[in-house]
Protein backbone atom coordinates (compact mmCIF):
# COMPACT_ATOMS: atom_id res chain seq x y z
CA UNK A 1 0.00 0.00 0.00
CA UNK A 2 1.50 3.36 -1.04
CA UNK A 3 -0.39 5.45 1.52
CA UNK A 4 -1.82 4.89 5.02
CA UNK A 5 -5.23 3.26 5.15
CA UNK A 6 -8.23 5.17 6.41
CA UNK A 7 -9.46 2.76 9.11
CA UNK A 8 -13.15 3.75 9.22
CA UNK A 9 -15.92 5.45 7.27
CA UNK A 10 -15.60 9.14 8.24
CA UNK A 11 -18.61 10.89 9.74
CA UNK A 12 -17.81 13.79 7.41
CA UNK A 13 -18.50 11.49 4.43
CA UNK A 14 -21.78 10.39 6.01
CA UNK A 15 -22.87 13.99 6.52
CA UNK A 16 -22.03 14.96 2.91
CA UNK A 17 -24.02 12.02 1.51
CA UNK A 18 -27.02 12.58 3.78
CA UNK A 19 -26.92 16.33 3.10
CA UNK A 20 -26.96 15.80 -0.67
CA UNK A 21 -29.88 13.36 -0.35
CA UNK A 22 -31.95 15.60 1.91
CA UNK A 23 -31.31 18.64 -0.31
CA UNK A 24 -32.37 16.69 -3.42
CA UNK A 25 -35.44 15.28 -1.65
CA UNK A 26 -36.55 18.76 -0.53
CA UNK A 27 -35.87 20.42 -3.89
CA UNK A 28 -37.68 17.73 -5.87
CA UNK A 29 -40.66 17.99 -3.53
CA UNK A 30 -40.77 21.78 -3.91
CA UNK A 31 -40.23 21.87 -7.68
CA UNK A 32 -42.72 19.08 -8.35
CA UNK A 33 -44.99 19.43 -5.32
CA UNK A 34 -47.97 18.00 -7.22
CA UNK A 35 -46.05 14.71 -7.47
CA UNK A 36 -44.35 14.70 -4.05
CA UNK A 37 -43.94 11.25 -2.51
CA UNK A 38 -46.33 10.04 0.16
CA UNK A 39 -45.08 10.46 3.71
CA UNK A 40 -44.28 6.78 4.22
CA UNK A 41 -41.77 6.79 1.32
CA UNK A 42 -40.10 9.76 3.01
CA UNK A 43 -39.85 7.90 6.31
CA UNK A 44 -38.46 4.73 4.71
CA UNK A 45 -36.02 6.72 2.59
CA UNK A 46 -34.67 8.87 5.41
CA UNK A 47 -34.33 5.87 7.73
CA UNK A 48 -32.53 3.90 5.03
CA UNK A 49 -30.10 6.64 4.01
CA UNK A 50 -29.31 7.88 7.53
CA UNK A 51 -29.14 4.36 8.90
CA UNK A 52 -26.71 3.29 6.21
CA UNK A 53 -24.27 6.19 6.29
CA UNK A 54 -24.37 7.04 10.00
CA UNK A 55 -24.38 3.35 10.89
CA UNK A 56 -21.35 2.68 8.68
CA UNK A 57 -19.49 5.59 10.27
CA UNK A 58 -20.35 4.60 13.85
CA UNK A 59 -19.90 0.83 13.60
CA UNK A 60 -16.68 0.95 11.57
CA UNK A 61 -15.15 2.76 14.55
CA UNK A 62 -16.94 0.89 17.32
CA UNK A 63 -16.19 -2.59 15.98
CA UNK A 64 -12.63 -1.91 14.80
CA UNK A 65 -11.06 -3.49 17.90
CA UNK A 66 -13.13 -6.69 17.91
CA UNK A 67 -11.47 -10.03 17.28
CA UNK A 68 -12.21 -11.62 13.90
CA UNK A 69 -14.65 -14.26 15.16
CA UNK A 70 -16.40 -11.77 17.43
CA UNK A 71 -16.72 -9.33 14.52
CA UNK A 72 -18.21 -12.03 12.28
CA UNK A 73 -20.70 -12.93 15.02
CA UNK A 74 -21.69 -9.27 15.48
CA UNK A 75 -22.13 -8.79 11.74
CA UNK A 76 -24.26 -11.90 11.33
CA UNK A 77 -26.48 -11.21 14.33
CA UNK A 78 -27.05 -7.54 13.47
CA UNK A 79 -27.67 -8.26 9.79
CA UNK A 80 -30.10 -11.05 10.65
CA UNK A 81 -31.99 -8.86 13.13
CA UNK A 82 -32.36 -6.00 10.63
CA UNK A 83 -33.62 -8.39 7.97
CA UNK A 84 -36.08 -10.14 10.26
CA UNK A 85 -37.57 -6.78 11.24
CA UNK A 86 -37.90 -5.89 7.56
CA UNK A 87 -39.48 -9.27 6.75
CA UNK A 88 -42.27 -8.77 9.27
CA UNK A 89 -42.72 -5.10 8.38
CA UNK A 90 -43.03 -5.76 4.63
CA UNK A 91 -45.29 -8.76 5.24
CA UNK A 92 -47.70 -6.35 6.94
CA UNK A 93 -47.01 -3.35 4.67
CA UNK A 94 -47.59 -5.20 1.40
CA UNK A 95 -50.82 -6.66 2.72
CA UNK A 96 -52.04 -3.21 3.76
CA UNK A 97 -51.09 -1.64 0.42
CA UNK A 98 -51.96 -4.41 -2.05
CA UNK A 99 -54.20 -6.86 -0.16
CA UNK A 100 -51.56 -9.57 -0.62
CA UNK A 101 -48.34 -10.47 1.15
CA UNK A 102 -46.37 -9.71 -2.02
CA UNK A 103 -44.63 -6.65 -3.40
CA UNK A 104 -46.25 -4.13 -5.74
CA UNK A 105 -46.71 -5.43 -9.31
CA UNK A 106 -45.69 -8.84 -8.04
CA UNK A 107 -45.79 -10.77 -11.31
CA UNK A 108 -42.51 -12.65 -10.87
CA UNK A 109 -42.89 -13.06 -7.11
CA UNK A 110 -46.39 -14.54 -7.35
CA UNK A 111 -45.30 -16.72 -10.26
CA UNK A 112 -42.48 -18.20 -8.17
CA UNK A 113 -44.89 -18.71 -5.27
CA UNK A 114 -47.53 -20.47 -7.38
CA UNK A 115 -44.99 -22.74 -9.03
CA UNK A 116 -43.43 -23.64 -5.69
CA UNK A 117 -46.83 -24.46 -4.18
CA UNK A 118 -47.60 -26.69 -7.16
CA UNK A 119 -44.25 -28.46 -6.93
CA UNK A 120 -44.60 -29.05 -3.17
CA UNK A 121 -48.07 -30.52 -3.67
CA UNK A 122 -46.85 -32.82 -6.45
CA UNK A 123 -44.17 -34.15 -4.10
CA UNK A 124 -46.75 -34.73 -1.36
CA UNK A 125 -48.84 -36.61 -3.93
CA UNK A 126 -45.82 -38.69 -4.96
CA UNK A 127 -45.78 -37.22 -8.46
CA UNK A 128 -42.60 -35.11 -8.54
CA UNK A 129 -41.74 -36.56 -11.95
CA UNK A 130 -44.56 -34.47 -13.46
CA UNK A 131 -42.87 -31.30 -12.29
CA UNK A 132 -39.44 -32.51 -13.42
CA UNK A 133 -40.74 -33.34 -16.89
CA UNK A 134 -42.42 -29.92 -17.12
CA UNK A 135 -39.30 -28.06 -16.01
CA UNK A 136 -36.65 -29.91 -17.94
CA UNK A 137 -38.39 -31.22 -21.03
CA UNK A 138 -36.49 -31.02 -24.31
CA UNK A 139 -35.97 -27.46 -25.46
CA UNK A 140 -36.20 -25.91 -22.00
CA UNK A 141 -33.16 -24.17 -20.53
CA UNK A 142 -31.97 -24.25 -16.94
CA UNK A 143 -32.05 -20.48 -16.35
CA UNK A 144 -34.59 -19.52 -13.69
CA UNK A 145 -35.18 -23.17 -12.78
CA UNK A 146 -33.20 -23.08 -9.54
CA UNK A 147 -35.21 -20.65 -7.43
CA UNK A 148 -38.73 -22.11 -7.90
CA UNK A 149 -37.38 -25.58 -7.09
CA UNK A 150 -35.56 -24.27 -4.02
CA UNK A 151 -38.72 -22.49 -2.90
CA UNK A 152 -40.78 -25.61 -3.55
CA UNK A 153 -38.62 -27.66 -1.17
CA UNK A 154 -38.91 -24.89 1.46
CA UNK A 155 -42.69 -25.00 1.08
CA UNK A 156 -42.66 -28.78 1.33
CA UNK A 157 -40.97 -28.55 4.74
CA UNK A 158 -42.96 -25.55 6.04
CA UNK A 159 -46.50 -26.19 4.76
CA UNK A 160 -46.24 -23.48 2.07
CA UNK A 161 -45.26 -20.79 4.59
CA UNK A 162 -44.42 -17.46 2.96
CA UNK A 163 -43.09 -15.92 6.17
CA UNK A 164 -40.73 -18.81 6.95
CA UNK A 165 -39.35 -18.71 3.39
CA UNK A 166 -38.52 -15.04 3.90
CA UNK A 167 -37.00 -15.62 7.32
CA UNK A 168 -34.70 -18.17 5.70
CA UNK A 169 -33.78 -15.46 3.18
CA UNK A 170 -32.68 -13.38 6.16
CA UNK A 171 -30.24 -16.13 7.15
CA UNK A 172 -28.70 -16.30 3.66
CA UNK A 173 -28.43 -12.53 3.44
CA UNK A 174 -26.83 -12.24 6.89
CA UNK A 175 -24.33 -14.99 6.09
CA UNK A 176 -23.52 -13.21 2.83
CA UNK A 177 -22.20 -10.31 4.93
CA UNK A 178 -19.81 -12.69 6.67
CA UNK A 179 -18.64 -14.14 3.34
CA UNK A 180 -18.05 -10.63 1.97
CA UNK A 181 -15.91 -9.90 5.02
CA UNK A 182 -13.76 -12.98 4.42
CA UNK A 183 -13.45 -12.38 0.70
CA UNK A 184 -12.58 -8.69 1.04
CA UNK A 185 -10.14 -9.28 3.89
CA UNK A 186 -8.29 -11.85 1.81
CA UNK A 187 -7.99 -9.40 -1.08
CA UNK A 188 -7.64 -5.97 0.52
CA UNK A 189 -6.90 -6.45 4.20
CA UNK A 190 -8.72 -6.39 7.53
CA UNK A 191 -9.90 -2.77 7.44
CA UNK A 192 -11.50 -3.07 3.99
CA UNK A 193 -13.01 -6.41 4.97
CA UNK A 194 -14.78 -4.93 7.97
CA UNK A 195 -16.02 -1.93 6.00
CA UNK A 196 -17.40 -4.20 3.24
CA UNK A 197 -19.21 -6.37 5.79
CA UNK A 198 -20.76 -3.33 7.50
CA UNK A 199 -21.79 -1.84 4.15
CA UNK A 200 -23.44 -5.12 3.19
CA UNK A 201 -25.08 -5.47 6.59
CA UNK A 202 -26.67 -1.99 6.43
CA UNK A 203 -27.33 -1.63 2.69
CA UNK A 204 -31.09 -1.00 2.21
CA UNK A 205 -31.31 -3.09 -0.98
CA UNK A 206 -30.10 -6.26 0.71
CA UNK A 207 -32.34 -5.70 3.73
CA UNK A 208 -35.48 -4.99 1.70
CA UNK A 209 -35.03 -7.89 -0.73
CA UNK A 210 -35.05 -10.26 2.24
CA UNK A 211 -38.69 -9.30 2.72
CA UNK A 212 -39.67 -9.97 -0.90
CA UNK A 213 -40.46 -13.21 -2.66
CA UNK A 214 -37.98 -12.71 -5.48
CA UNK A 215 -34.86 -14.77 -6.16
CA UNK A 216 -32.33 -11.98 -5.66
CA UNK A 217 -31.38 -12.78 -2.04
CA UNK A 218 -30.49 -16.40 -2.77
CA UNK A 219 -28.84 -15.45 -6.06
CA UNK A 220 -26.58 -12.84 -4.45
CA UNK A 221 -25.65 -15.30 -1.73
CA UNK A 222 -24.59 -17.79 -4.41
CA UNK A 223 -22.58 -15.09 -6.21
CA UNK A 224 -20.58 -14.19 -3.11
CA UNK A 225 -20.23 -17.83 -2.06
CA UNK A 226 -18.84 -18.66 -5.52
CA UNK A 227 -16.41 -15.72 -5.50
CA UNK A 228 -15.27 -16.51 -1.96
CA UNK A 229 -14.65 -20.20 -2.70
CA UNK A 230 -13.02 -19.46 -6.08
CA UNK A 231 -10.74 -16.88 -4.48
CA UNK A 232 -9.86 -19.29 -1.69
CA UNK A 233 -9.05 -21.97 -4.27
CA UNK A 234 -6.79 -19.58 -6.18
CA UNK A 235 -4.87 -18.47 -3.10
CA UNK A 236 -4.75 -21.77 -1.23
CA UNK A 237 -1.28 -23.27 -0.87
CA UNK A 238 -2.63 -26.73 -0.18
CA UNK A 239 -4.39 -27.60 -3.44
CA UNK A 240 -6.37 -30.80 -3.72
CA UNK A 241 -8.20 -32.13 -6.75
CA UNK A 242 -11.60 -32.25 -5.05
CA UNK A 243 -11.25 -28.64 -3.88
CA UNK A 244 -12.44 -27.57 -7.36
CA UNK A 245 -15.80 -29.31 -6.92
CA UNK A 246 -17.52 -26.73 -4.62
CA UNK A 247 -16.55 -23.93 -7.01
CA UNK A 248 -17.97 -25.87 -9.97
CA UNK A 249 -21.23 -26.65 -8.18
CA UNK A 250 -21.71 -23.05 -7.13
CA UNK A 251 -21.09 -21.91 -10.70
CA UNK A 252 -23.68 -24.44 -11.91
CA UNK A 253 -26.10 -23.06 -9.33
CA UNK A 254 -25.65 -19.58 -10.78
CA UNK A 255 -26.62 -20.86 -14.24
CA UNK A 256 -29.91 -22.13 -12.77
CA UNK A 257 -30.71 -18.63 -11.50
CA UNK A 258 -29.58 -16.51 -14.45
CA UNK A 259 -27.64 -17.72 -17.50
CA UNK A 260 -25.53 -14.60 -17.97
CA UNK A 261 -24.60 -14.63 -14.30
CA UNK A 262 -23.12 -18.11 -14.58
CA UNK A 263 -21.33 -17.01 -17.74
CA UNK A 264 -19.82 -13.97 -15.99
CA UNK A 265 -18.67 -16.14 -13.07
CA UNK A 266 -17.10 -18.72 -15.38
CA UNK A 267 -15.38 -16.00 -17.45
CA UNK A 268 -14.01 -14.34 -14.30
CA UNK A 269 -12.58 -17.55 -12.88
CA UNK A 270 -10.87 -18.55 -16.13
CA UNK A 271 -9.46 -15.04 -16.55
CA UNK A 272 -8.19 -15.09 -12.98
CA UNK A 273 -6.41 -18.38 -13.64
CA UNK A 274 -4.75 -16.91 -16.73
CA UNK A 275 -3.86 -13.40 -15.53
CA UNK A 276 -3.40 -13.50 -11.75
CA UNK A 277 0.05 -12.64 -10.46
CA UNK A 278 2.45 -15.21 -9.06
CA UNK A 279 1.78 -13.73 -5.60
CA UNK A 280 -1.78 -15.09 -5.81
CA UNK A 281 -0.96 -18.52 -7.24
CA UNK A 282 2.01 -20.03 -9.06
CA UNK A 283 1.64 -20.68 -12.77
CA UNK A 284 1.80 -24.47 -12.61
CA UNK A 285 -0.97 -24.81 -10.05
CA UNK A 286 -3.14 -22.33 -11.96
CA UNK A 287 -2.89 -24.47 -15.11
CA UNK A 288 -3.81 -27.61 -13.18
CA UNK A 289 -6.89 -25.87 -11.74
CA UNK A 290 -7.77 -24.49 -15.19
CA UNK A 291 -7.68 -27.92 -16.83
CA UNK A 292 -9.73 -29.51 -14.04
CA UNK A 293 -12.20 -26.61 -14.12
CA UNK A 294 -12.69 -26.70 -17.89
CA UNK A 295 -13.21 -30.47 -17.91
CA UNK A 296 -15.58 -30.28 -14.95
CA UNK A 297 -17.52 -27.34 -16.43
CA UNK A 298 -17.90 -29.24 -19.69
CA UNK A 299 -19.29 -32.22 -17.83
CA UNK A 300 -21.62 -30.38 -15.45
CA UNK A 301 -22.80 -27.55 -17.68
CA UNK A 302 -23.19 -29.52 -20.90
CA UNK A 303 -24.77 -28.63 -24.21
CA UNK A 304 -28.12 -27.39 -22.88
CA UNK A 305 -26.54 -24.42 -21.09
CA UNK A 306 -24.24 -23.73 -24.04
CA UNK A 307 -27.28 -23.63 -26.30
CA UNK A 308 -29.03 -21.29 -23.89
CA UNK A 309 -26.03 -18.92 -23.86
CA UNK A 310 -26.02 -18.88 -27.66
CA UNK A 311 -29.74 -18.07 -27.72
CA UNK A 312 -29.31 -15.21 -25.24
CA UNK A 313 -26.49 -13.76 -27.34
CA UNK A 314 -28.40 -14.04 -30.62
CA UNK A 315 -31.51 -12.40 -29.17
CA UNK A 316 -29.77 -9.59 -27.30
CA UNK A 317 -30.67 -6.86 -29.84
CA UNK A 318 -34.23 -8.11 -30.35
CA UNK A 319 -34.88 -8.24 -26.59
CA UNK A 320 -33.43 -4.78 -26.07
CA UNK A 321 -35.46 -3.23 -28.91
CA UNK A 322 -38.64 -4.94 -27.68
CA UNK A 323 -38.22 -3.74 -24.10
CA UNK A 324 -37.32 -0.19 -25.15
CA UNK A 325 -40.40 -0.01 -27.39
CA UNK A 326 -42.57 -0.87 -24.37
CA UNK A 327 -40.80 1.72 -22.19
CA UNK A 328 -41.21 4.43 -24.86
CA UNK A 329 -44.99 4.02 -24.69
CA UNK A 330 -44.98 5.60 -21.20
CA UNK A 331 -41.68 7.49 -21.26
CA UNK A 332 -41.27 9.92 -24.15
CA UNK A 333 -37.61 10.71 -23.39
CA UNK A 334 -36.56 7.04 -23.38
CA UNK A 335 -35.25 7.44 -26.93
CA UNK A 336 -32.25 9.24 -25.44
CA UNK A 337 -31.43 6.30 -23.14
CA UNK A 338 -28.84 4.66 -25.38
CA UNK A 339 -25.82 2.48 -24.62
CA UNK A 340 -23.56 5.49 -25.20
CA UNK A 341 -25.44 7.35 -22.46
CA UNK A 342 -25.52 4.46 -19.99
CA UNK A 343 -21.94 3.22 -20.46
CA UNK A 344 -20.15 6.03 -18.55
CA UNK A 345 -22.64 5.68 -15.68
CA UNK A 346 -22.81 1.90 -15.54
CA UNK A 347 -21.17 1.69 -12.09
CA UNK A 348 -23.52 4.33 -10.66
CA UNK A 349 -27.02 3.87 -12.10
CA UNK A 350 -29.93 3.45 -11.40
CA UNK A 351 -30.86 6.77 -9.78
CA UNK A 352 -33.59 7.05 -7.11
CA UNK A 353 -37.24 7.77 -7.82
CA UNK A 354 -38.43 10.56 -5.49
CA UNK A 355 -41.73 11.43 -7.18
CA UNK A 356 -45.13 9.75 -7.44
CA UNK A 357 -45.16 8.14 -10.88
CA UNK A 358 -47.62 5.36 -11.70
CA UNK A 359 -46.53 1.77 -11.21
CA UNK A 360 -43.18 2.58 -9.55
CA UNK A 361 -43.98 1.89 -5.92
CA UNK A 362 -41.14 -0.63 -5.64
CA UNK A 363 -38.64 1.99 -6.82
CA UNK A 364 -39.87 4.46 -4.22
CA UNK A 365 -39.73 1.76 -1.54
CA UNK A 366 -36.08 1.10 -2.36
CA UNK A 367 -34.92 4.59 -3.25
CA UNK A 368 -32.61 4.76 -0.20
CA UNK A 369 -30.71 1.81 -1.65
CA UNK A 370 -30.26 3.67 -4.93
CA UNK A 371 -28.82 6.62 -2.99
CA UNK A 372 -26.35 4.34 -1.19
CA UNK A 373 -25.29 2.73 -4.47
CA UNK A 374 -24.84 6.06 -6.25
CA UNK A 375 -22.63 7.39 -3.45
CA UNK A 376 -20.59 4.20 -2.99
CA UNK A 377 -19.85 4.09 -6.73
CA UNK A 378 -17.37 6.94 -6.16
CA UNK A 379 -15.26 4.73 -3.91
CA UNK A 380 -15.64 1.77 -6.26
CA UNK A 381 -14.36 3.79 -9.23
CA UNK A 382 -11.55 5.23 -7.11
CA UNK A 383 -10.45 1.71 -6.14
CA UNK A 384 -10.57 0.42 -9.73
CA UNK A 385 -8.53 3.32 -11.10
CA UNK A 386 -6.03 2.99 -8.26
CA UNK A 387 -5.56 -0.74 -8.92
CA UNK A 388 -5.22 -0.26 -12.70
CA UNK A 389 -2.66 2.55 -12.53
CA UNK A 390 -0.78 1.33 -9.48
CA UNK A 391 2.65 0.02 -10.57
CA UNK A 392 3.45 -1.84 -7.35
CA UNK A 393 3.25 -5.59 -8.18
CA UNK A 394 2.36 -6.32 -4.55
CA UNK A 395 -0.95 -4.45 -4.74
CA UNK A 396 -1.99 -3.84 -8.34
CA UNK A 397 -4.91 -5.27 -10.33
CA UNK A 398 -3.24 -8.62 -11.06
CA UNK A 399 -3.74 -9.59 -7.42
CA UNK A 400 -7.51 -9.13 -7.75
CA UNK A 401 -8.36 -10.39 -11.25
CA UNK A 402 -11.25 -12.60 -10.11
CA UNK A 403 -13.24 -9.77 -8.53
CA UNK A 404 -12.44 -7.25 -11.24
CA UNK A 405 -13.17 -9.62 -14.12
CA UNK A 406 -16.49 -10.67 -12.61
CA UNK A 407 -17.60 -7.09 -12.00
CA UNK A 408 -16.59 -5.67 -15.36
CA UNK A 409 -17.63 -8.79 -17.28
CA UNK A 410 -21.12 -8.78 -15.80
CA UNK A 411 -21.57 -5.05 -16.37
CA UNK A 412 -20.51 -5.41 -20.01
CA UNK A 413 -23.12 -8.14 -20.46
CA UNK A 414 -25.72 -5.97 -18.73
CA UNK A 415 -24.87 -3.04 -21.00
CA UNK A 416 -25.79 -5.21 -24.01
CA UNK A 417 -29.08 -6.31 -22.47
CA UNK A 418 -32.58 -4.88 -22.28
CA UNK A 419 -32.30 -4.30 -18.54
CA UNK A 420 -29.44 -1.84 -18.24
CA UNK A 421 -31.44 0.47 -15.96
CA UNK A 422 -33.34 -2.25 -14.07
CA UNK A 423 -32.33 -2.31 -10.42
CA UNK A 424 -32.68 -6.07 -9.96
CA UNK A 425 -30.23 -6.74 -12.77
CA UNK A 426 -27.59 -4.45 -11.25
CA UNK A 427 -27.55 -6.25 -7.90
CA UNK A 428 -25.19 -9.10 -8.95
CA UNK A 429 -22.63 -6.42 -9.89
CA UNK A 430 -23.42 -4.30 -6.85
CA UNK A 431 -22.27 -6.95 -4.36
CA UNK A 432 -18.83 -6.79 -6.00
CA UNK A 433 -18.95 -2.99 -6.16
CA UNK A 434 -19.44 -2.93 -2.39
CA UNK A 435 -16.15 -4.80 -1.99
CA UNK A 436 -14.23 -2.36 -4.18
CA UNK A 437 -16.01 0.57 -2.52
CA UNK A 438 -14.81 -0.58 0.90
CA UNK A 439 -11.24 -0.67 -0.39
CA UNK A 440 -11.78 2.74 -2.01
CA UNK A 441 -12.75 4.22 1.36
CA UNK A 442 -9.47 3.02 2.87
CA UNK A 443 -7.58 5.00 0.19
CA UNK A 444 -9.23 8.26 1.23
CA UNK A 445 -6.64 9.25 3.81
CA UNK A 446 -5.37 11.59 1.07
CA UNK A 447 -7.03 15.05 1.27
CA UNK A 448 -7.52 15.23 -2.50
CA UNK A 449 -9.74 12.15 -2.45
CA UNK A 450 -11.88 13.73 0.26
CA UNK A 451 -12.29 16.84 -1.88
CA UNK A 452 -13.26 14.69 -4.86
CA UNK A 453 -15.90 12.96 -2.74
CA UNK A 454 -17.43 16.32 -1.85
CA UNK A 455 -17.69 17.13 -5.56
CA UNK A 456 -19.17 13.68 -6.21
CA UNK A 457 -21.95 14.29 -3.66
CA UNK A 458 -22.70 17.60 -5.39
CA UNK A 459 -22.81 15.77 -8.74
CA UNK A 460 -25.19 13.18 -7.30
CA UNK A 461 -27.45 15.95 -6.02
CA UNK A 462 -27.71 17.28 -9.58
CA UNK A 463 -28.22 13.77 -10.98
CA UNK A 464 -31.01 12.95 -8.50
CA UNK A 465 -32.91 16.14 -9.21
CA UNK A 466 -32.34 15.78 -12.96
CA UNK A 467 -33.44 12.14 -13.01
CA UNK A 468 -36.76 12.93 -11.37
CA UNK A 469 -37.34 15.78 -13.83
CA UNK A 470 -36.55 13.28 -16.61
CA UNK A 471 -39.15 10.81 -15.30
CA UNK A 472 -41.86 13.45 -15.07
CA UNK A 473 -40.98 15.21 -18.31
CA UNK A 474 -40.95 11.98 -20.30
CA UNK A 475 -44.46 11.21 -19.06
CA UNK A 476 -45.73 14.69 -19.92
CA UNK A 477 -46.29 15.54 -16.24
CA UNK A 478 -44.20 18.73 -16.22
Amino acid sequence: MNNPQLPYFPRQFAHYAIGAYMAALMLVSVLYNSYAMHWYWWVLGILGVCGFFLGASSLSRKWSGLREKTFEKKVFQTAFLLRVIMVFFLYWFFNEMTGKHFMFSAADAEGYHDEAVWMAQLIRDGNFSAYWDYKFRAGNGVSDAGYPMYLGFIYLLTNDSIIIARLIKSIWSAFMCVLIYRLTRRNFGEVAGRLAAIFCMLEPHFIIYSGMHLKETEMLFLVIFFLERADFLLRSRDFRFWAVLPTLLLMLGLFTFRTVLGLAACFAFVLALLLSSQRVANLGRRWVILIVFVLGAGYFVGGRVASEIETVWEQRHTNQDSRMSVIRQSQGLAKYATKAVFAPMIFTIPFPTMVETAGQENSRLQHSGFVAKNVLSFFCLLALFWLIFNKDPRSNWRNHVLLGAYLIGYLLILLQSAFVHADRFHLPAYVAEVIFAAFGVTLCSRPKYKRWFTLWCALMFVAWVGWNWFKLRGRGMV
